[in-house]
């Protein structure tokens, strides 16, 4: 689950598409950081559609793990985190401190992720 979740974060960093498009389940959903507009997967609207938004979204930063913890049960997959995120270099972004619940399931083998949500913690860290 941690080699996973670090492979999504690593891949929207990166922009690496193929990579994040294979790690998503394809009924995943979540709200991105800087809006609160809700993604469900699914129907007319694929991974390939909502990939530029995150990373747009999550691409500008660095982000730096101040805490996480990894939990599974059964066949779903839970990872709590708080993280530090950075502006990459030449990007003008305040330093933000964020909390995020990622939900992943294991399907064939494979941790693919279904849920997602950020928000900026009430306190600094």
């Amino acid at each position: 689950l941690k080699t996973a979740h670090e492979t999504v974060l690593r891949s929207v960093t990166t922009g690496n598409l193929t990579l994040i498009q294979a790690m998503i389940h394809p009924r995943a959903t979540g709200f991105f950081k800087d809006s609160q507009l809700l993604v469900q997967l699914g129907g007319n609207v694929g991974v390939a559609d909502v990939i530029p938004a995150v990373v747009a979204d999550l691409g500008r930063f660095i982000a730096v793990p101040t805490d996480s913890v990894f939990r599974v049960v059964g066949q779903v997959g839970l990872v709590n985190l708080t993280a530090t995120l950075t502006a990459k270099k030449g990007e003008k972004q305040p330093v933000r401190f964020v909390r995020g619940t990622y939900v992943y399931v294991l399907e064939g083998g494979n941790w693919k992720l279904v849920s997602w949500h950020a928000s900026d913690t009430p306190l600094e860290k």
